[in-house]
């Protein structure tokens, strides 16, 4: 089990004694979605199996643990399952209590789907429409018909109670994704500009595409139902605080030598702020914290333009 002895390494570092409360806190979470009075526990399901979808579909240790590790696939599944218990066994304390038997059932399924790069399909527009925004490029480009779909989906069904910010939420972690792939060194300095300029310029430039696909849903789901007017400005400026972390997470662990950077365990914990609004200091220290370290791990490579 050489994949759960380096994810137990993993959580062990980074988390420590946290993750008694995440753990508690990914239950408690799970049951109020699929107890909620809006019968939304389909949705969350299905939320669910898409999540741990995108997950091994974007994972970049696939060839090495195929190539080293005994079984791999069965790993694979095996993390899987103990990843999603702390959520799914909420279902049995609800009405879609058989939802535990069928996400489960599903993830068994995810190790063996194998997504093949579509060569005939370079979408030129994208390039034409986003010029030189890089990250944008290459992320739509790799996630298209995920996001065309959930986006899709939102609109249609933006009119529908909480649904669309499942939907809006899913469509913002593939726009996180975006970021984890490091660029280089010398795409980094052509910027010319100082550590601290080219975070907010990066920032902005995701947040003006954030704010482009999740203000018009929320405003007509707004429109349908005023009540949830706070929750869905909440909504946006969570997510736009989750997007500005997640550059500066990348940042502060930007390396020359390295292709790409993880930081889903914080970003996890981040996430349940949007449901439990008491994380929020938890999300705003993440922030700052972040920011601090990316500000100075880039004086490293932009020091010229101080």
């Amino acid at each position: 089990m050489q994949i759960l002895k380096i994810r137990w390494y993993q959580i062990k570092r980074d988390l420590g004694i946290l993750v008694v409360p995440i753990v508690f806190g990914l239950f408690v979470l799970s049951f109020f979605a699929f107890n909620h009075e809006k019968q939304i526990g389909h949705y969350v399901a299905m939320a669910i199996v898409y999540l741990f979808y995108h997950f091994h579909k974007t994972r970049t240790d696939i060839s090495f643990a195929e190539k080293h590790f005994i079984h791999p696939k069965q790993q694979f599944i095996i993390e899987y399952q103990l990843a999603a218990l702390p959520i799914t066994s909420a279902c049995l304390f609800s009405a879609y209590w058989y939802s535990f038997f069928l996400i489960h059932l599903a993830l068994i399924g995810i190790p063996f789907i194998t997504i093949k790069a579509m060569k005939p399909a370079k979408f030129m527009l994208i390039s034409k429409w986003l010029k030189t925004d890089f990250v944008f490029i290459s992320g739509i480009r790799k996630h298209f018909f995920s996001l065309l779909i959930l986006i899709i989906v939102s609109f249609i069904l933006s009119f529908v109670k909480l649904f669309p910010l499942i939907t809006l939420f899913l469509v913002n972690s593939i726009m996180y994704s975006f970021y984890d792939t490091n660029e280089s060194v010398q795409l980094l300095q052509s910027s010319k500009v100082t550590p601290k300029q080219h975070v907010n310029q990066v920032f902005w430039s995701g947040a003006i595409k954030l704010i482009a696909i999740n203000v018009p849903v929320l405003c007509i789901n707004t429109l349908f139902h005023f009540d949830l007017l706070f929750f869905n400005v909440f909504f946006l400026a969570y997510s736009l605080l989750m997007l500005s972390t997640v550059i500066s997470l990348k940042y502060a662990a930007y390396s020359y030598h390295s292709g790409s950077t993880k930081f889903q365990v914080k970003l996890m914990i981040m996430s349940l702020g949007l449901v439990m609004p008491y994380l929020l200091p938890i999300a705003i220290l993440f922030y700052y914290q972040s920011k601090t370290d990316a500000v100075k791990n880039l004086k490293i490579y932009l020091d010229d333009f101080n």
